[in-house]
């Protein structure tokens, strides 16, 4: 009988227990609103990106599928302890708000036990309901990404929702490993909570340290300075040991600010400078001193997190907008085929285009040389992306692997058919003049240079004529870097150096189409193709060596370019684009989450504290304070609490976005510029930024001011 009345009491207790704790989670849903709408769209983003990993069309669309699931992947780890660092926090805040709460369960007799797993099951309940409602809008975020991800592709995706078990599976572990990452140190917070430490809990913040105002200032300026110095040692270049050391330091400085920005408004006030008493400045200084104070840490951290979230978005721009272009440089013509043989018939690959019933137009050309360097060792002198030294002591010029032995030339009846054929003007020459077709960013940086240079061709000397830039597949097929144009009969007395087969098919290029070009092609200049030479690394042979293409050199393009000597361009742009989309997605993913993280810290913390305030301007009021004033006065207050941390990060950010965008440009050329990509991850992160701020103000003038 004691038994059962033992077990029927713990039954009663383990169902009141649940039922508290359902109606606790839902209170603190309406509470804390900013934080269920941010955990919705994180577990909204968490479905609507890993689904990109195990979608069968994506995998059917792209050899590179792997590239894509392995970065988002990385993204996924990442953003797993931002998230499990948000729930942490927001865990720890909820707790010294409910203190007095929880101290009441311990004193009608609940166990430190039962208070913990009550508290745990409240914060799965909430992050269950946000789970819930963010696999619901994860479907329509799905359909938004797909849409995206093969508009990238200038393909057209037909609506359906794609829901894969696996997909569900690493959503779910993924999002309730942050909240069981984060929870993990409950049970020893509340096993160590006296009723006596959670009565004192509710008033204590941080702790707050007064005094040595004067080192803080210094402090600051000494995270100034190490900050700047970051900034000449990232342009001036260091070891790869040395970056990783001097980014811990970086971060550890951003916090050092923080601790120095209060100390110079303590100060301020302390010596009553001028225009301290004027309108609301005191109460104002007063209340934004001490938040920064007792918050310093949260707000480094946040900093940090906007930090990485506008490098982020300025990275993914670069990234998105050069992948057209990038595709257009290396392969202008639906078919493009480099031999290193000299009159090359490319009967071979003719076949197989033939056996395909797709060509529409060809061309068969040569690319001739003349002995001479000229051309070769002023780009190798001064183009400023050159990996390689390109002249030896003596003078003697070093071909290396960006660039032919001897200058490029091309025949101008070949030159203006394969303009024609990617629709562009025809050109003229005089008799000793030449035409020099290279590269965007080349041109932007020595087109002075590039107009005075003088080339030799079978005795003449000749002139620039004029300069193109259009995209010719410059990365080893069509020259490297560069192609002179020259009138047909100067090339008689020059030697074939290779042959180049163009063309432009009926419809679509396919994989199968690609796959027997590269067999053709290959076998004929005695090569193995990929799958050949797996096969026979398999079976064991290791002396097998794998040879990548036949090219000669591949031009001084950086960070993204494709080097091949047999371009479809249907298949190879497609995993070009795939590769480049396999780095912008997860960059905007990581951006939008950190984002989100930063602003549900800085949101929940005003309106958490805004009961606290309204005894405050109550008091306002009644020494005669208008409605208006007062709702001025909580929009500064705001608007300081809030500008600190994102001013603070948009202008640490903004030099190594400038630095890297330019870098990029240059090694790239890319259009826009460093500034360009981050002024418009500054227009996005300040859009959502705006949107957090507004229900900030509308939600604390409610809660403080009537």
């Amino acid at each position: 009988m004691k038994s059962w009345t033992s077990w029927l009491l713990q039954e009663v207790t383990v169902y009141m227990l649940n039922k508290l704790a359902l109606r606790n989670a839902r209170r603190s849903m309406r509470d804390y609103l900013v934080y269920l709408i941010t955990m919705t769209a994180v577990a909204a983003m968490m479905f609507a990106f890993n689904s990109l990993i195990f979608s069968e069309d994506i995998q059917n669309m792209c050899s590179e599928a792997m590239a894509l699931g392995a970065m988002l992947g990385i993204s996924t780890f990442f953003i797993v302890l931002i998230v499990a660092w948000l729930i942490n926090y927001m865990a720890k805040f909820m707790l010294e708000k409910r203190s007095r709460e929880f101290a009441t369960y311990l004193l009608i007799g609940l166990k430190r036990k039962q208070l913990s797993r009550l508290y745990m099951k409240e914060n799965l309940l909430i992050g269950t309901a946000a789970l819930a409602l963010g696999m619901t809008a994860g479907t329509l975020l799905q359909q938004i990404l797909l849409t995206v991800f093969y508009s990238v592709f200038s393909q057209e995706y037909q609506l359906h929702v794609q829901i894969n078990g696996w997909c569900l599976v690493m959503t779910m572990g993924c999002y309730y490993a942050c909240y069981l990452f984060a929870l993990r140190r409950n049970k020893k917070v509340f096993k160590k909570m006296t009723i006596a430490e959670l009565l004192r809990l509710e008033k204590k913040n941080e702790e707050i340290k007064t005094g040595h105002e004067k080192v803080r200032q210094y402090l600051f300026f000494l995270s100034a300075a190490y900050i700047l110095f970051v900034y000449f040692m990232m342009v001036r270049g260091c070891p790869f040991w040395a970056a990783l050391l001097l980014m811990a330091g970086f971060v550890l400085a951003v916090y050092g600010l923080f601790a120095g920005i209060s100390a110079f408004v303590v100060c301020r006030i302390q010596k009553k400078s001028r225009g301290i008493y004027e309108k609301n400045r005191l109460f104002l200084y007063r209340q934004f001193s001490s938040k920064v104070r007792t918050m310093r840490f949260t707000m480094g951290t946040l900093t940090v997190l906007l930090i990485c979230a506008l490098l982020g978005g300025s990275f993914a721009l670069m990234f998105a907008r050069y992948q057209g272009q990038a595709v257009d440089y290396s392969m202008p013509f639906d078919v493009l085929i480099h031999s290193p043989l000299p009159g090359d018939d490319f009967r071979e690959e003719i076949s197989v285009l033939q056996s395909y019933d797709q060509i529409q137009e060809q061309k068969i050309y040569e690319i001739y040389e003349n002995q001479s360097q000229t051309m070769n060792r002023y780009y190798g002198t001064h183009v400023s992306t050159v990996l390689e030294d390109h002249v030896d002591e003596r003078g003697k010029f070093l071909p290396g692997r960006e660039y032919y032995t001897w200058d490029t030339y091309m025949k101008l009846s070949d030159y203006n058919d394969l303009r024609a054929m990617l629709g562009e003007e025809q050109i003229r020459l005089g008799e000793r003049e030449y035409a020099l077709h290279t590269k965007t960013r080349i041109v932007r940086e020595l087109e002075a240079g590039l107009s005075r240079q003088k080339v030799e061709a079978a005795g003449e000397t000749l002139t620039l004529s004029g300069i193109y830039t259009e995209p010719f597949s410059q990365n080893g097929i069509n020259g490297a870097d560069y192609l002179i144009i020259v009138p047909d009969q100067l090339c008689r007395d020059m030697t074939p150096y290779y042959s180049v087969y163009a063309a432009d098919i009926k419809g679509e290029g396919t994989e199968a189409l690609r796959e027997a070009l590269d067999e053709a092609h290959r076998h004929k200049h005695g090569l193995q193709t990929y799958e050949e030479y797996e096969e026979e690394w398999t079976e064991g042979n290791e002396e097998v060596q794998w040879q990548e293409d036949l090219l000669g050199a591949s031009g001084t393009d950086e960070i993204v370019v494709m080097v091949s000597d047999l371009f479809v361009r249907d298949i190879d742009a497609a995993d070009m684009k795939f590769v480049v989309t396999s780095v912008t997605f997860p960059l905007e993913y990581i951006s939008l989450i950190f984002v989100c993280v930063a602003l549900t810290i800085l949101a929940v913390q005003q309106l958490s504290d805004s009961g606290k305030y309204k005894f405050r301007y109550d008091v306002l009021r009644k020494l005669g304070m208008k409605k208006r004033e007062i709702d001025r006065v909580i929009f500064c207050q705001l608007a300081l609490y809030y500008l600190v941390p994102a001013a603070a990060a948009a202008a640490i950010s903004a030099v190594i976005a400038v630095y890297a965008g330019n870098q990029f440009v240059r090694y790239t050329g890319a259009d826009g510029s460093g500034i360009y990509y981050f002024g418009i991850s500054v227009l996005v992160s300040a859009g959502v930024y705006v949107l957090y701020f507004l229900a900030t103000y509308i939600g604390f003038k409610r809660n403080a001011a009537e």
